[in-house]
């Protein structure tokens, strides 16, 4: 990389740049100095993924990648990704998200909430978010996440479970947070549905990021 200045390098930086033969991406947060990397969907474990009857690998439109995935059909939906923290910056509380889309043909992704967590070490969170796109859903599963707060069923915050649009157009849900202190550890990241024996199908997969909480 070529630049004229440390302030010309920052910037540079501040852009995702494709690393690893172009399966990940690294960048400086412009707001907190921190790394952020995001691991593509060739860089995931994905239940079946290479069963062309359930999974299709193709290049995703507004994509940073060269490939994503898309979801055909399956009942048995499961998403792993993981992470070294030597990679990260110390001292951080950092969040991890799946970044997505829905397609139109989108079927039997939001019949029932899909578990995400986060597990470091000793530490492992937990919680439920259903796949919903549109601003009418997304406040009826507001409503639906505070009734089950009340009924003391989940313990999960109504803005925090449901899909987010981001600036590149993609869709993003968050499967938990951690903190990097520096030491030497694994981060294991999950985005399962296997409870329901239904069909399901329509989801685009980029990656999932792991980036720095503002």
């Amino acid at each position: 990389m070529e630049f004229s200045s440390k302030k010309d390098l920052f910037f540079k930086l501040s852009a995702p740049l494709l690393i690893d033969g172009g399966n990940k991406t690294f960048a400086i947060d412009k707001y907190t100095n921190k790394k952020c990397y995001m691991l593509s969907a060739r860089e995931l474990s994905i239940t079946w993924a290479s069963d062309p009857l359930c999974w299709s690998w193709k290049p995703l439109p507004h994509s940073r990648f060269s490939k994503g995935v898309e979801l055909i059909m399956i009942w048995w939906l499961e998403i792993y990704g993981k992470i070294n923290t030597r990679m990260l910056s110390k001292n951080t509380t950092y969040g991890a998200y799946l970044v997505i889309k829905l397609a139109n043909r989108a079927f039997g992704l939001d019949l029932l909430p899909s578990e995400v967590s986060i597990e470091v070490g000793d530490y492992k969170s937990m919680r439920e978010t259903y796949l919903r796109g549109n601003e009418l859903e997304k406040q009826d599963m507001e409503r639906d996440f505070m009734e089950h707060k009340i009924d003391g069923s989940s313990d999960c915050e109504a803005e925090e479970c449901i899909l987010h649009m981001r600036d590149d157009g993609w869709l993003e849900v968050e499967l938990g947070e951690f903190y990097c202190d520096g030491n030497d550890r694994e981060v294991k990241m999950s985005f399962k549905e296997v409870k329901g024996e239904h069909l399901k199908g329509g989801l685009l997969v980029e990656g999932i990021e792991i980036r720095p909480k503002h």
